[in-house]
């Protein structure tokens, strides 16, 4: 039966542009370890979720072979933005034209896969990373995570049209979320996010965005009022997909 898998923060630069392993040695090859992971590890029928820093492309045409590598990897795949995806084109139709068959980009949209409802947005910083340079206010902060909040109800809206739920209310099959960032400020168990996971029955968050050794409170990971949430960026989880859940049975 097909399995659901996630791998984060892939930061692709198979041009050579942008290596990674400034950041560290343990980032040498990771490009090609992360594939010898994925096609080890991950079926034809799996879906592998990938939320975000898919690539440092600026352009769609500077990302081609970024996706030439993703198409050459088995399985479904599903993404949402990032905070470094510069490539990301504003309109479904340029963006269609880049996505090889059986990948799909999630921007105020979701898709079903083997009874699977998948749904999400961006998020953001919950306060101003002064550390890094950051000089946004707060009000600068607001107006962006009530847009990546927005952007998650359409999100969330598109699903329930073609995943509905039962008479009883409930979700006709598993429903997963996927962030960029943290949809829970560091040290907490909830956020202004969160209402709308659970709302929407989903069984597991999956986000990105994190980086390095020591993140401390920053990642939030758990079980929370039914959500798991989980970080899968890829120096986190060993640069090799991360199973979230098998499923017992393939709906029809």
């Amino acid at each position: 039966m097909p399995s659901i898998w996630a791998l984060s923060d892939l930061h692709l630069s198979t041009s050579g542009s942008k290596p990674m392993d400034k950041f560290g040695d343990h980032w040498g090859a990771h490009a090609d370890r992360m594939a010898a992971a994925w096609d080890r590890l991950v079926g034809d029928d799996d879906v592998v979720l990938t939320p975000g820093d898919f690539s440092w492309a600026n352009k769609p045409a500077e990302a081609v072979g970024d996706f030439a590598w993703l198409a050459a990897r088995p399985g479904h795949k599903v993404m949402v933005k990032g905070n470094h995806d510069h490539w990301w084109s504003g309109t479904q139709t340029k963006m269609a034209q880049l996505l090889s068959p059986r990948t799909y980009a999630l921007k105020k949209t979701a898709v079903v896969i083997h009874g699977v409802g998948f749904f999400g947005a961006r998020g953001g910083d919950f306060a101003a990373q002064k550390k890094y340079g950051d000089e946004r206010s707060a009000q600068d902060i607001e107006d962006w995570l009530a847009r990546e909040e927005h952007e998650l109800k359409l999100s969330l809206d598109a699903l329930e049209k073609i995943h509905p739920r039962r008479v009883d209310g409930q979700p006709p099959g598993p429903r997963i979320c996927l962030f960029h960032y943290p949809p829970i400020a560091p040290g907490r168990s909830s956020s202004r996010f969160t209402p709308i996971i659970e709302a929407a029955g989903a069984a597991h968050c999956v986000y990105g965005h994190l980086h390095g050794p020591e993140l401390g409170p920053a990642k939030v990971e758990g079980t929370f009022r039914g959500v798991t949430y989980r970080c899968a960026s890829c120096d986190q989880i060993g640069f090799e997909p991360a199973l979230i859940m098998r499923l017992d049975a393939r709906p029809g």
